[in-house]
């Protein structure tokens, strides 16, 4: 059962301010998504092989080939604001 505590609790954890409406709906759709997981546990899955993916294909990488790299002035040509060869951006944290 989804409560209005665990919803307050989740909105906390993912820093939210939700509406009433927002909430309600929330808690439904969890509740449905919950619903739909428990008929999930009535499929059968015996001799079905875990996957951590849904193709058998393993990721597929282009050949690691070592080249030269850019020189700093055509990295940062484009760049609004340069400072020392580096991009100038403002300050995140004080």
């Amino acid at each position: 059962m989804i409560t209005n505590e665990l919803i307050n609790e989740l909105e906390g954890l993912a820093m939210l301010r939700l509406t009433d409406g927002e909430r309600a709906r929330i808690q439904a759709e969890i509740g449905d998504i919950l619903a739909y997981m428990d008929v999930l546990k009535e499929l059968d899955t015996d001799g079905v092989e875990a996957k951590s993916h849904a193709f058998n294909n393993a990721c597929e990488l282009r050949e690691d080939v070592c080249r030269e790299s850019l020189d700093v002035q055509e990295t940062t040509a484009n760049a609004p604001v340069r400072q020392d060869g580096c991009f100038a951006v403002p300050k995140a944290f004080e």
